[in-house]
């Protein structure tokens, strides 16, 4: 165990099934977020568990051509960059909340790390599925992503959660050229 997930105040396991992106409290066991994806339409809906039949937390649309949009619960859709600022090439995306900036930036292998701007603190990580070597059977095998937390990441969880899980959606959406719809890869 790290210095930094000692240090949180939450990990939360990602896992994912065929129709939804269960988020759930390590320590408890409870499901937090409950994100349902529709594939075919390149949609996700971000619901706080056992809160689905309300309004969703957010909506992300992808769009193949022009650019993906996000609602937030009570908001209009914007451009997904109105809000988050993905930076490709600086393997970074920036978005702000509650009038403060946040970035999200990607070293070499590891985790995504969420940094505040005004103190550039990591306040939270972001692993995404990968493969782990098992020293004693010379194999490997897939490690859930999560996300680590500390205390002052709290008061924007919802924020990092959705963020997070759009970082990760960029990384699998993948054109299926037969059918010419977006599909959302399961590793």
């Amino acid at each position: 165990m790290s210095t930094f997930e000692e240090q949180a105040s939450a990990v939360f396991d990602v896992l994912e099934t065929k129709a939804d992106v269960l988020v759930s409290d390590r320590a408890t066991g409870n499901e937090l977020y409950k994100v349902e994806r529709i594939p075919h339409h390149g949609r996700m809906i971000f619901h706080r568990a056992g809160d689905e039949s309300s309004e969703p937390l957010a909506v992300f649309q992808h769009h193949p051509i022009v650019s993906d949009t996000i609602t937030f619960a009570g908001g209009k859709s914007m451009h997904l960059s109105h809000w988050m600022n993905v930076q490709v090439t600086a393997l970074a995306a920036t978005f702000e909340e509650k009038g403060q900036k946040y970035t999200w930036m990607k070293y070499d292998n590891g985790p995504f790390t969420l940094l505040a701007e005004s103190n550039q603190k990591r306040i939270a990580s972001f692993e995404g599925k990968r493969h782990v070597q098992t020293p004693s059977e010379g194999s490997s095998k897939a490690a859930l992503p999560h996300i680590i937390m500390l205390p002052e990441a709290e008061e924007i969880k919802d924020a990092v959660v959705i963020s997070a899980l759009i970082l990760e959606h960029d990384k699998h959406w993948t054109r299926n050229n037969d059918e010419s719809i977006f599909i959302y890869n399961i590793l």
